[in-house]
C-alpha cells in the first residue's frame, strides 16, 4: 500500500542518502523544528545534544547511539537530545572527524602517523594493525568531543530556551484571541 510505484535503483538509493528528495534546506528546517520541539527544560535538552555530539566525536561506530542514550539516561538529559546530537557524524562528516581525531590522537600519544607512507596504509595494514589506528582515533575523538559537546551545550541551551519562550508567547497569544472569540 505504501510502497513506491516503481522501486529505487541501487544508484537511487545511493543518491537519495546523500541529498535529500527535498533537498538540503527544507530537510535541515524540519531537523531545527523537530529538535526545538522536544520535550524538557534548555538545560536537559541541551546536555543529551552534547553528549550526543560528544560521541558522535569517536571511532565508536555502531556504539554511538546505546552510548548516548545511556549516559543521557544517566545524567537524566533529554534522550532525543542525545539521538539527534549523534547525527553529527554522518557520511560527509566522518572523513574529516576521523582525519582530525587520528592526527590528534598521534600527537597526543606521542606516535609518528602510519598514513605519512601511502604504501603502509593499506586494508591489510589496517586489519594487521588496528591499535595503531584506533588507539589514537580515540584519544583525540575522545579530546575532541569533550570540545564539541562543551561548545555544543554552550550553543544549544540559549537558542532551546529562546526558542521556547517564544512558543509559549504564541500560544498565550493564539488563546486570548480564542478566548475574545476572534
Amino acid at each position: 500500500m505504501f510502497r513506491r510505484r516503481e522501486p529505487l535503483t541501487p544508484a537511487g538509493r545511493l543518491r537519495r542518502l546523500l541529498w535529500p528528495s527535498m533537498g538540503l534546506v527544507r530537510s535541515g528546517r524540519y531537523v531545527a523544528y523537530r529538535i526545538a520541539r522536544i520535550q524538557g527544560s534548555p538545560h536537559a535538552i541541551a546536555l543529551g545534544i552534547a553528549w550526543g555530539v560528544a560521541l558522535a566525536m569517536t571511532p565508536l561506530l555502531g556504539l554511538h547511539f546505546p552510548i548516548a542514550f545511556l549516559l543521557a539516561w544517566v545524567t537524566r538529559a533529554s534522550v532525543m537530545g542525545a539521538m539527534v546530537g549523534t547525527v553529527t557524524a554522518n557520511p560527509w562528516t566522518f572523513p574529516a572527524i576521523w582525519y582530525s581525531s587520528y592526527r590528534l590522537g598521534c600527537w597526543l600519544l606521542g606516535m609518528a602517523p602510519g598514513h605519512d607512507d601511502q604504501a603502509r596504509l593499506t586494508l591489510a595494514f589496517l586489519i594487521d594493525h588496528p591499535w595503531q589506528v584506533f588507539l589514537p582515533m580515540l584519544a583525540g575523538g575522545a579530546l575532541m568531543g569533550v570540545a564539541a559537546g562543551i561548545i555544543a551545550y554552550v550553543i544549544a541551551k540559549p537558542l532551546i530556551r529562546f526558542y521556547q519562550e517564544k512558543r509559549r508567547e504564541r500560544r498565550r497569544a493564539g488563546r486570548l484571541l480564542v478566548g475574545k472569540g476572534i
